[in-house]
């Protein structure tokens, strides 16, 4: 990607970080073995080279670690206290992940899962959120 269009993804993500300050999830690099997410004004780099996830500095996980990419729906809080919205994590086991972001529409975790899917070969799978955002079922 060029240098030019890596910017412009960058000051494109500050702005909808500034104007939409939650519930978004943008590509702002995309290479052909790597990707940076970038929500909740966080970002998060998938390196297909070196075979990690990491926020910033700090790894969220190895290639191996990861049994799953998984996408919850989180239905709207009945006291609209919470919109509805699609989050995307990386299931490591033992009811452990990597939180990668979320967004309140779906196409955007849909593709952010796809990307992951593809650099990781990983499987993708549609879970439910039950009551509290901890509490997953998973439906295959």
């Amino acid at each position: 990607m060029s240098t030019l269009a890596s910017t412009w993804q960058r000051c494109v993500s500050v702005v909808q970080s500034l104007l939409f300050p939650r519930y978004w999830l943008a590509v702002i690099e995309q290479e052909q073995m790597r990707v940076i997410f970038s929500s909740d004004n966080r970002e998060v780099t998938v390196d297909g080279a070196a075979r990690n996830v990491l926020w910033g500095d700090k790894l969220l996980a190895t290639f191996d670690a990861i049994q799953s990419i998984d996408i919850v729906h989180h239905p709207r809080a009945e006291d609209g206290s919470k919109p509805e919205h699609w989050s995307i994590s990386l299931y490591l086991g033992r009811s452990s992940r990597a939180y990668i972001g979320r967004s309140r529409k779906q196409a955007a975790v849909d593709r952010a899962a796809k990307l992951l899917a593809t650099i990781t070969s990983k499987p993708v799978r549609s879970v439910e959120a039950l009551a509290h955002p901890s509490v997953i079922n998973t439906r295959s």
